[in-house]
Formats: structure tokens, sequence, C-alpha cells
């Protein structure tokens, strides 16, 4: 088969197709989350497909975003995230309606991922926003929401792995990396590699208290019992200690509502998005070597669109919590009752007996009588 017609029969590296059982699974995965967030008063959004390639301006994102030239000439782009789109209908269409707005969405983003063993170009993603209110109390819902999801899915030994930006940008705050060395830094940390995070620190760059500081990062991490311990590896850091007394927060409000079985805090949690301004967290479970969802606090991100405004959300990726169930031996949902075969001896009366069937609520197939 040449090129061409390979092409026309084979879709493209990155994307996806799904059927019968398959999609049948999905769509259940999709109705259960979905009827969580419901229970929760938050209220559907259907965002566009694309928009202008600018409200997509996160470094993260710029060169994941698949962008294209539109007929007047304006750079769009494909959807690479709904955050960054709920912020701006937030601060325009929805300018009138007063906070707290509680969001949620459901479909595919799009991101260039280079073809590697389970890495998709194209991503199902089940979240939702908390716009306005009070941030305890909204970082908290919200993390209650997520740990309900995976209740409701059936995920088995999950865990809700909680962090602060504010550790990491508080210990370097009024220090002059360049943002490369700071990316460098920020992978060394989240690898929990405690020598790299040494070889990134460019001779003199930071005080010896804050280097220190930044290799603990790397092993601060269990169950919020290590806050105790956080608190004093970060005693010469005032900011970092401000963003560790939020967490510290969190933490408690969970334990009190019954969360803690599945609770732990990890301070080597600094990469995610470049938006996230406080909590972050990632959701993970045995039987799947990465995360299957997370989210955070974004308090400037509406800034940008004109309404300033404290938010956070979260997100689950529907095609990894398919994977974690299918290895989780999580029983599908059971198929349909196999269809009921009509057929007449003439295509009307035929055609009249099958939709009595289905006002009957009977799965039929429909053949014509030869």
């Amino acid at each position: 088969m040449n090129g061409a017609s390979h092409r026309l029969v084979q879709v493209p590296p990155g994307v996806q197709c799904f059927l019968g059982d398959e999609a049948r699974r999905r769509r259940s995965i999709e109705e259960r989350v979905v009827g969580v967030f419901e229970g929760w008063d938050y209220e559907e959004i259907i965002p566009p497909l694309f928009d202008y390639a600018d409200v997509f301006a996160s470094q993260a994102l710029l060169p994941k975003t698949y962008s294209f030239v539109g007929r007047d000439g304006s750079l769009l782009a494909l959807r690479p995230d709904f955050t960054s789109l709920l912020a701006k209908i937030a601060a325009g269409r929805l300018a009138g309606r007063p906070a707290p707005m509680r969001l949620y969405y459901s479909g595919e983003v799009l991101r260039y991922e280079p073809p590697r063993a389970g890495r998709q170009s194209e991503l199902f993603q089940m979240g939702l926003e908390h716009l306005g209110g009070d941030p305890r109390a909204a970082d908290a819902e919200v993390l209650a929401i997520a740990a309900e999801c995976l209740d409701v899915l059936g995920v088995r030994g999950f865990v809700l792995a909680l962090g602060h930006v504010g550790v990491f940008g508080g210990l370097l705050a009024g220090t002059a990396l360049d943002p490369a060395t700071l990316e460098r830094l920020r992978e060394r940390v989240e690898a929990k590699d405690a020598a790299g995070v040494r070889d990134a620190l460019p001779s003199g760059a930071v005080p010896a208290p804050v280097a220190d500081a930044l290799v603990r990062l790397t092993t601060l991490s269990g169950d919020p019992a290590i806050l105790a311990e956080a608190e004093r590896a970060l005693a010469s850091c005032p900011q970092a200690q401000a963003a560790l007394a939020e967490l510290a927060k969190v933490a408690e409000t969970l334990q009190l509502a019954g969360l803690g079985r599945g609770l732990t805090v990890d301070l080597s949690e600094v990469r995610g998005l470049d938006y996230y301004t406080g909590l972050v967290f990632r959701a993970y479970a045995p039987d799947l070597g990465f995360e299957v969802g997370g989210g955070g606090r974004y308090d400037t991100l509406l800034a940008r669109f004109g309404r300033p405004m404290p938010a956070v959300g979260f997100m689950l990726g529907l095609d990894r919590l398919a994977l974690l169930l299918d290895r989780q031996g999580v029983r599908p949902e059971p198929p349909p009752r196999p269809a009921e075969l009509v057929s007449g001896s003439g295509l009307g009366p035929g055609l009249q007996r099958a939709r009595e069937k289905r006002a009957a609520g009977i799965r039929v197939r429909f053949e014509e009588r030869s």
C-alpha cells in the first residue's frame, strides 16, 4: 500500500477512534463523573473548539498548541486547554453573572505530543472550575469532588497528592535565575533528584539555606504529618512558610471531612501549568504509572481577561481512567440486551412494528423481509 492509500484508511498518530463496547465504556465513565459534577450544583458549559491563539498564551502550552491562520488573517488555535477558555468566557460573556460561578466541561483538547508510547495528541478531559468565592472553601470543595468522582468509578487505592507552588516560588523569590535554570530546577525537584537540584543551581546563585531547602523538597512527601517536618525545613523563608500554612489548612479540612485516607502531601509537586498560583494536586492510583488527573488554584489568570477573580479547578483524563479501570479489573457496565429482529411482509408494516417495539423500550434490529 503506498503512502497516499495508507493515509486514506489510517488515522494519524496521536488521535483515537472507539467503537461498540469500548465507546460504551467511555460514555459510562463520562456520565458517572458528570453526574457527580451536577450533584455539586455545577453548570455545564460547552466552549468553542478553537479560539484566538493568544487566549492560550501559557509558556507551558505554547509549544503544544495546534495553531492556524483563519480566513480573515487571525491566528487561531485548537483548544489545548479548557481552563483558559473558561476564564475568558467568565470575563466576557458571563461578565454580568455574580461570583462564585461553578462550571463544568467534558470534551476533547488537542495538544502536540512527540510520538511516544502512552502519549496522545487528542485527549478527552472532564473537569470543573470554581470561579470566585472563598478560596479555602473552594479548594476543599474541588478536592472533595475529585475524591467522589474516583469513588463513584470504583477506583481502588487512589491518592490525592497535594502541593503548593508558593513553596518553590517563595524559596526563589527575589533571585535572578533565568527561565531555563528555573525549568531545570522544577524538573529535578519533581523527579525527586536531590543531586540534580544541586547540579542545576549555579554556584552562589542563592543563599546556602535556600539551596538546602530546595534539595529538601525532593524528600518532603508522605502523609500530612510531613508538614511539621517541612515547616522546620523551610524556617528560613517566610514566603514559603506562608504557602505551607495554606496547604496545612486544606489538609486539615479534608481530614476533618473524612478524606484523610486518600490524602498525601508532596512538596515536589512544583511544575504543572504556569498559571497556577497556589494549591496544586494530582490524582494517582495503583496499577498506573502516571496521574489520572489534577488541578490547582490560578488566582491571576482571569485578570488577563479583565475580570480579576480567585479561581480553582481540576480535570480527570477519560483515556487514563479507562485504562486504569481496565487494569484494576473494575467490571464495565453490562452490555445492552441483544436486539430483537423485526421484519415484515412489507417495508411499511415492518417499520410500523419496529416503531411499536421501540415505543415500548425494546432494542430492535430492523430488516426488510424479501
